[in-house]
């Protein structure tokens, strides 16, 4: 993290007390998804699609002396853990590029407090994420289109006026996910022939490397040990 300083008060937007700027990464999924399966599959890793229904189907499927289970919100049957829910988030995708305004992809923006807002550009894929929600054990899969209005007004709130040009009946494309969350936070620890690491909520692509880490290290004790 370079050139990391505190905002002046007349840099914040109305109602935020205390502010930071920074320069970081930001990740598309997109990108770094496809990226990822990339290079598993030239190390050898062979993907299976195929449902499972407990931790013990999928020591069958793969003959694996020990399995890491890490797979989000079905951790909750797999694991048979009642701790983990799901945390809807709806975002809307704005088109920038083609709209004569790629400036606004070189800055990521959060608010974090009294409400979720952010602008994250995927400059890759030429626009910006606008958000959001954070809406607890909803189920809904389909886009409430009347959160539109309040997220484009908390962005506009939050940057000043930026995207006070999006027409919400001609731009914005509407994207629903479920976040991984668990009561309690992160299980990350090795249960017999199991390595679990799953409860990040919406943290998973900041955490992903470091998690990813611990579990190698889980596994490799856990063969020393039968050695």
């Amino acid at each position: 993290m370079q050139n990391f300083q505190m905002l002046q008060e007349s840099q914040l937007p109305p109602g935020v007390t205390l502010g930071y700027s920074y320069n970081g990464l930001v990740v598309n999924p997109n990108d770094i998804l496809p990226w990822l399966t990339i290079q598993l599959r030239n190390r050898g890793v062979k993907f299976i699609q195929k449902a499972v229904s407990s931790m013990q189907d999928l020591q069958d499927l793969t003959a694996a002396d020990i399995v890491v289970n890490a797979s989000g919100i079905g951790a909750r049957g797999l694991a048979i853990d009642p701790t983990v829910y799901g945390i809807r988030g709806q975002t809307m995708f704005v088109d920038c590029a083609t709209s004569g305004r790629s400036s606004l992809l070189d800055q990521a923006i959060l608010h974090q407090g009294s409400h979720y807002t952010y602008c994250i550009p995927r400059s890759s894929d030429g626009g910006i994420i606008l958000g959001g929600v954070s809406q607890p054990s909803n189920t809904q899969t389909q886009p409430d289109r009347s959160l539109r209005p309040d997220i484009l007004e908390r962005v506009n709130t939050m940057t000043n006026g930026k995207f006070d040009w999006v027409d919400l009946n001609k731009h914005g494309e509407d994207i629903v996910g479920f976040r991984p969350a668990r009561e309690g936070g992160l299980r990350l620890e090795r249960e017999g022939h199991v390595v679990h690491a799953y409860g990040v909520g919406g943290l998973g692509y900041l955490y992903a490397f470091g998690v990813a880490e611990r579990v190698k290290d889980l596994v490799e004790e856990s063969v020393k040990a039968k050695l």
